[in-house]
């Protein structure tokens, strides 16, 4: 009796402690699995949040550093669809505060107001040779239209072309280089709002009035799209930014107006949704990106927006007072100068479609 009773008490204790153990090991993966689904959906909330409706550089949210080549795709995704497939300038609400548009007998005007405003026409250059008899052509003659101390400032860095020596031929333009920048500023987006800092700097030297801010690979505006921006009253604007004729392509540069729209960088966003939420990579290009980038037509009214570039931007440089381009975190380097423009000189931002870049590459 007594060694039967030993063997029970021992098969009970044993029995007891497999369910502790199994009720352990349970508890603690139902938390894992709760914890991993609570910071997914925080990872991806935190970058649809919408940013400030005045922010300064103190107030921008941070952006996650772009992933590693060597991140694993996931082998089973979802697919990712949105209600409202429509760009965003069809999802925007109507705008009513506007720019007022000049009558005939004030556009008469435009042409000899400008020949007394300096302009400062800036680009950095990287493998644009094939692109800088085009620039060349179209820019010259907006050159022109403006006071006979307006400049071009073009900095060159990182080409393995024939960009520098080709620069070098153009006589009206102050061209400088400074050769591989890539040795001491790594991060393509550091690189971009260096050249952009420095050109600002040097536009400030010469006191304009105005000055355009071009990509030397995209520019192609004629003088009859460019001389649209100053059919609106020039008090009730700040900035004017181009258009594309075939698309609009720049979504990286743009925010638009509501902060319920394009609110975020699209490509944090978009690889937020493929590797932390496991959404598949083609129906997030297409509901994410694509859809932003359908043609904005030229008769269509101002959009105002937070920022955007399309290649190019006429900027009143009183508004850009204080405010320097950033590419840190990595982002696109007009967002944060166009954030800062907005919340220290109340700058106001539009996209002119009339404003249009006649060619994409």
């Amino acid at each position: 009796m007594r060694m039967c009773s030993r063997t029970t008490i021992y098969r009970i204790v044993f029995i007891a402690l497999v369910i502790f153990i199994s009720i352990v090991i349970g508890f603690q993966y139902g938390i894992y699995l709760s914890v991993r689904t609570t910071t997914n959906k925080s990872l991806l909330s935190v970058l649809l949040q919408s940013q400030p409706k005045s922010p300064g550089k103190s107030s921008v949210l941070p952006q996650p550093q772009m992933p590693k080549n060597n991140a694993k795709p996931r082998k089973i995704c979802e697919k990712y669809e949105v209600s409202d497939t429509r760009p965003f300038f069809d999802q925007e609400p109507p705008q009513t505060n506007l720019p007022r548009r000049m009558s005939a007998i004030e556009r008469t005007l435009i042409l000899p107001q400008l020949r007394l405003l300096r302009l400062a026409i800036v680009a950095c250059a990287y493998n644009v040779e094939q692109y800088v008899d085009n620039l060349r052509k179209h820019i010259e003659p907006i050159l022109d239209l403006f006071h006979s101390s307006s400049r071009i400032f073009i900095l060159e860095s990182d080409s393995t072309d024939n960009t520098w020596e080709k620069l070098r031929q153009w006589s009206r333009a102050h061209v400088e280089t400074y050769g591989i920048l890539a040795n001491t500023v790594p991060k393509r987006t550091e690189r971009i709002a260096y050249c952009r800092n420095k050109l600002l700097d040097k536009a400030r030297d010469i006191h304009p009035d105005y000055m355009l801010v071009v990509d030397a690979d995209i520019f192609s505006v004629n003088i009859s799209s460019f001389l649209t921006n100053f059919q609106y009253e020039t008090q009730d604007w700040s900035v004017m930014t181009a258009n594309l004729i075939e698309k609009y392509y720049d979504i990286w540069a743009l925010r638009t107006l509501s902060e319920t729209i394009v609110n975020y960088d699209v490509w944090h966003l978009s690889w937020a949704m493929q590797q932390i939420s496991g959404y598949c990579a083609n129906s997030v290009s297409r509901n994410v990106i694509d859809i932003h980038k359908q043609p904005l037509r030229a008769n269509r009214n101002l959009l105002e927006v937070r920022s955007a570039f399309g290649g190019a931007a006429i900027y009143k440089m009183n508004a850009t007072k204080d405010c320097f381009y950033s590419g840190k975190p990595y982002t696109c380097e007009h967002v944060l100068f166009h954030l800062c423009m907005r919340d220290k000189n109340q700058a106001r931002i539009f996209i002119n479609p009339q404003f249009r870049n006649d060619n994409l590459r």
